[in-house]
């Protein structure tokens, strides 16, 4: 949906648009969970238990329906769109399972640095999604001061408690335990939206 979108945005061309249409009302229909409006990591039965407990639900898909909805709304010109993007937002933010007390995202943290788990790497995806909602929200002041405000903690957290020198870590909490590419790749989108929010 979100490449569909921007290729509908860059190009004016009908069929971009009616994928990310279609697909974006398949996300929204089947993908986005109904109490939390945060997205589901795969299709799957209801009543199962990894989704009643919230484990399913997905942090970097969520950063990609975000940014998705939000260039959507700015092709359509459908405020639907842009309302489910800001919702949607401001329930990542707030989310607790998947931030500490003092709102670092906190996805995957507990496991080895060694992990080779992808979602440690997809994490700064949610602060992708959450800049381009900024970015093309503006006019929006308060949900744009807490995304600002969202941003620069796990800014600070990346900056302060996971990095030595130019080296991140994959746990923002803290401490740097050492180098690992999931933590670089991780780090980047985060750096470039905490650059894009404080208009640095």
């Amino acid at each position: 949906m979100t490449l569909s979108s921007y290729l509908a945005e860059c190009t004016g061309d009908r069929k971009y648009l009616e994928i990310a249409l279609l697909t974006a009302n398949c996300i929204k229909t089947w993908m986005v969970d109904v109490t939390t409006s945060l997205v589901k990591d795969c299709l799957i039965d209801a009543l199962s238990a990894k989704e009643r407990d919230g484990s399913i639900l997905s942090s970097h898909l969520t950063g990609l329906a975000i940014e998705g909805f939000t260039i959507l709304s700015c092709v359509t010109r459908d405020d639907g769109w842009r309302s489910l993007a800001i919702d949607m937002a401001r329930s990542a933010m707030l989310y607790g399972t998947w931030h500490t007390s003092d709102g670092i995202l906190n996805i995957c943290s507990d496991r080895a640095a060694s992990d080779d788990t992808n979602v440690r790497t997809l994490k700064g995806l949610l602060n992708r999604g959450l800049m381009v909602a900024y970015e093309r929200n503006r006019y929006n002041v308060s949900f744009c001061e807490l995304v600002r405000s969202y941003i620069n903690v796990q800014f600070n957290a990346l900056f302060e408690l996971a990095r030595i020198q130019d080296s991140y870590g994959v746990d923002w909490r803290g401490p740097y335990v050492g180098p690992h590419a999931h933590g670089q790749v991780a780090a980047l989108d985060t750096l470039v939206a905490a650059i894009a929010v404080n208009d640095v």
